[in-house]
């Protein structure tokens, strides 16, 4: 009887794409901040496989409890929303979705100030 180690193979390598790909949070450095602290650019602090430095987060909304706190060169959490972000305005009104991405790096908030 064959072994079925292609399909364990197949399906773990599948699972670690889909993981790849799947942004949920992630500790990152204050490189920018907007004169009313309610938008930043934020450097991971995670390095890449490679060693080397990720892309800049650029224009991330702060939450209004971090704004207090926040300031260039802080640690902050970065989480990735479920949905795309791009049609909010900030207020606490309905929006529809721009698409149909999920956990994208552009669809990311600070949410809380470590340091």
């Amino acid at each position: 009887m064959p072994t079925r180690n292609n399909d364990t193979i197949f399906v773990k390598e599948l699972i670690s794409n889909i993981n790849a790909n799947l942004h949920v949070a992630q500790l990152a450095r204050v490189v920018f901040l907007s004169e009313d602290k309610s938008r930043a650019n934020v450097q991971p602090l995670a390095l890449n496989y490679s060693g080397s430095k990720r892309a800049l987060l650029m224009n991330l909304p702060v939450g209004k409890a971090s704004q207090q706190f926040i300031r260039v060169g802080s640690v902050v959490s970065v989480l990735f929303l479920d949905r795309a972000l791009a049609n909010w305005d900030g207020s606490n009104q309905d929006f529809t979705l721009s698409s149909k991405r999920m956990h994208d790096l552009n669809d990311a908030v600070i949410t809380e100030v470590f340091t």
